[in-house]
């Protein structure tokens, strides 16, 4: 992963939600809302899911970085490759 070629976002997780949706909160700050409950990993694998469909890229170029027990998540985008 080039570091260039990457974008840092804080996502706020809202899990078991009525509807799955991304909101922009601010210049690089997104609040996620995704149907899973956050048990075994299955809302992280939502959000990774929802924000690949957001920004057009694969979900394998979608890491989280930090705060995977958590709701807020630093999350990589792996871009422009």
């Amino acid at each position: 992963m080039s570091s260039e070629n990457n974008v840092c976002l804080k996502v706020q997780v809202q899990p078991k939600a009525r509807e799955q949706k991304i909101q922009k909160t601010g210049e690089k700050e997104y609040t996620v809302r995704v149907l899973s409950p956050p048990s075994e990993g299955k809302a992280n694998k939502e959000v990774i899911a929802v924000l690949a469909s957001y920004f057009h890229i694969p979900p394998s170029r979608v890491k989280i970085l930090k705060g995977k027990k958590s709701r807020q998540k630093i999350v990589v985008l792996e871009v422009g490759v």
